[in-house]
């Protein structure tokens, strides 16, 4: 069971029926109702509240340990794209992770259940659990094909991926390669660069032709990908229509439909396309396996 998730509105109304105590009660019954929303949303979802955390807060809730478990939803997997290649590296796996570690209003602090334990475990003694699941990032046949990788924060795992195997395609293949263009972004140079000795690395093996970074937080404007795309529209322009590039694009929600938005601008401003018919052109990319995109939220 997931004990650290945020409990349902719908479960605070079940749980209230097992409060012994007339506040725990009412509280809960109040965050349950309609009325309770925007107080629900701040106390629990934004307070990272979870069924254990609850229990503590409300202790007049009384109910058996078999009742709460079956209230409890199931721990779900948690999902990380690899940010190794398996021809360069077969027998093992990388992963890019933040750990999640949150300070609550009380001074506690919520810890992300996967990365804090990943984050915890010891090298040379600890067994992790995993399974492997295909990806949807793959390059294509053609190594000559341009790729534009935007990747800011922990999206650039696959991004990282891709370069070893662009390297491993020119150094050990011998294949001609294609143009690589990255997008990456982060708060600050100082802070969480990630893998910046190795993009580095990439660029004095002329793997990575060009690196954009976006450090949102070292000006007074905050700069993001996206910005940076827009600001490289008639080169990216080129890229995708003239020289047929993939676009492979990884990080949250949020970024992703602005970079897709901006994409879509660049299509209307350089390829003076109507907006439907941006949305169509990008929309072909994406069947073709040219616009390729893993979002979380």
């Amino acid at each position: 069971c997931d004990l650290t998730i945020a409990p349902r509105r719908s479960d605070l109304k079940l749980l209230a029926s097992y409060a012994t105590d007339d506040i725990d009660k009412k509280a809960l019954m109040r965050m349950a109702s309609k009325e309770g929303k925007a107080e629900y949303r701040e106390k629990i979802m934004d307070g990272h509240v979870g069924f254990i955390d609850l229990l503590r807060l409300c202790p007049s809730i009384q109910m058996s340990l078999e009742h709460f478990l079956s209230l409890c939803p199931r721990l779900l997997p948690r999902y990380y794209t690899i940010s190794s290649s398996s021809s360069v590296h077969p027998k093992s796996v990388h992963l890019t992770v933040a750990v999640t570690e949150t300070q609550r209003r009380d001074g506690t602090v919520f810890q992300g259940v996967c990365s804090s334990y990943l984050a915890g475990t010891k090298k040379t003694s600890d067994v992790v659990r995993v399974f492997c699941r295909d990806s949807t990032f793959r390059l294509d046949k053609d190594s000559t094909r341009p790729i534009i990788l935007i990747g800011p924060g922990t999206g650039i795992a696959p991004m990282r991926a891709l370069l070893q195997e662009r390297l491993h395609q020119k150094e050990q293949l011998k294949l001609p390669i294609g143009p690589n263009v990255l997008y990456f972004g982060c708060k600050k140079r100082t802070e969480d660069y990630l893998y910046k000795e190795e993009l580095e690395e990439f660029q004095e093996k002329k793997i990575l032709d060009q690196l954009y970074v976006a450090f949102s937080r070292e000006q007074a404007d905050k700069v993001y990908v996206q910005n940076l795309l827009s600001k490289n529209a008639t080169e990216t322009w080129d890229l995708i229509h003239n020289k047929t590039a993939s676009i492979y694009v990884c990080g949250g929600v949020r970024m992703g439909n602005d970079v897709h938005e901006t994409l879509k601008t660049i299509c209307r401003d350089e390829g003076g396309m109507s907006a439907t018919d941006a949305n169509e052109y990008m929309s072909g990319l994406a069947k073709e396996g040219r616009f390729v995109q893993e979002l979380w939220a």
